[in-house]
């Protein structure tokens, strides 16, 4: 066969393989900010790189429609928040839309004028000395005035999950063969093979293993009379108590850390309940966006906590299989209602404690009921 070389006229790969496979591209991550009349502004940004040594130069790259970006041309100059492992929160934070992302964040001005985040793991202020274009964003190539670092360790980035590199891999292998195990891609009493596993999610061998492991402590999988992995049977019990340790987590974090909520974490509570009541009432919305929906909202409530281990504790009690394996397309809508989870925003929204308490305390006892009776029509098991 011979190769063809690239022209301008070439085609370009399709968007959605580029995506997945830049995904393999292992970086930081970092927070871009600047300050226009006194106003901070930021946004998250993983496409930055250093860019020269003589002089001292950075890169990075600002989607156009970002307003953070309209402010760093404004200000002329730019601060690069590289982020530390336990900063992936701000890193959610600055990467979505918002009148203030700076809402509940500690930050420095420094003595070049620039917002710096505090407890990055390192910082570095550039003064934009050129720009270029390339698709839907422009290049920013800074000179360095100032640059800082600290003794941490750095938050990576890998095919969307965000940790420490090492821990971002075992989370990723972690997930998928969670996944995997409770979508039953393995049947109910079908042993479960880490390699294949492994080749399925693109995780090693041993990573799946360690992962089957895990969720065999967490009684998601079983060991068979020949010693053999197999997918654990849910119950009603089973059910009732990933119910109850979620909820003890979610107390445990209105009780102790309701202050830290900010006006930022409300607006994106309240977001997602009407994204969530849009989808019931949407004759074509699907199941899996709505179990999304649900993941992220509470996901964003244990946060407020900031605890990166306490969040992996809590998403480990997740069991929506229940709901993809047992409710149809026609009736997942009503069966799933959003009426608890909007009065836990609303006392969240007021900080009233005992009133977030008592609608979670609704929310927990109807997902439970609603649970045992799904089991229940499914002969006892999913």
């Amino acid at each position: 066969m011979t190769a063809q070389p690239l022209t301008t006229d070439s085609p370009v790969v399709d968007p959605i393989v580029f995506r997945n496979v830049v995904g393999h591209f292992a970086s930081g991550v970092t927070v871009i900010t600047t300050v226009v009349d006194g106003q901070p502004y930021g946004t998250t940004a993983s496409a930055v790189s250093s860019l020269s040594m003589d002089p001292p130069m950075m890169l990075a790259c600002l989607n156009r429609s970002s307003s953070t970006h309209d402010r760093v041309v404004e200000a002329g100059v730019f601060g690069i928040n590289i982020l530390a492992e336990d900063q992936a929160h701000l890193a959610m934070q600055f990467g979505r839309k918002g009148p203030d992302k700076f809402a509940g964040v500690a930050y420095t001005i420094s003595e070049n004028g620039v917002p710096l985040l505090d407890g990055a793991l390192a910082t570095i202020e550039c003064r934009i000395a050129e720009t270029a274009t390339g698709g839907t964003h422009t290049v920013f190539l800074g000179l360095v005035a100032s640059a800082s670092a600290a003794d941490r360790q750095p938050l990576a980035y890998y095919r969307g999950t965000m940790g420490r590199l090492e821990r971002v891999l075992e989370v990723k292998a972690y997930d998928g063969v969670r996944d995997w195990v409770l979508k039953r891609r393995t049947a109910l009493g079908s042993v479960l093979d880490p390699v294949a596993i492994g080749e399925a999610i693109r995780s090693e061998p041993e990573q799946a293993q360690n992962a089957l492991v895990k969720l065999t402590a967490e009684g998601l999988v079983m060991r068979n009379d020949e010693g053999l992995l197999e997918p654990q049977p849910i119950t009603a019990d089973t059910t009732d108590a990933a119910y109850d340790g979620r909820a003890t987590i979610e107390s445990g974090v209105i009780a102790s850390h309701l202050g830290r909520l900010t006006d930022a974490d409300v607006a994106e509570l309240r977001r997602i309940v009407a994204e969530l009541e849009a989808l019931r009432t949407d004759a074509t919305g699907q199941l899996d966006g709505f179990l999304a929906l649900h993941v992220a909202y509470h996901n964003r409530l244990v946060s407020v906590a900031g605890s990166a281990a306490l969040v992996d504790a809590f998403r480990r009690l997740g069991i929506g299989t229940v709901w993809r394996q047992a409710l149809t397309a026609e009736e997942w809508s009503r069966q799933l209602e959003t009426s608890h989870i909007r009065d836990l925003t609303e006392a969240l929204a007021a900080r009233d404690a005992d009133a977030a308490q008592a609608a979670l305390a609704a929310h927990t006892a109807f997902g439970k009921k609603l649970a045992r009776d799904v089991v229940a029509r499914h002969g006892g098991t999913v």
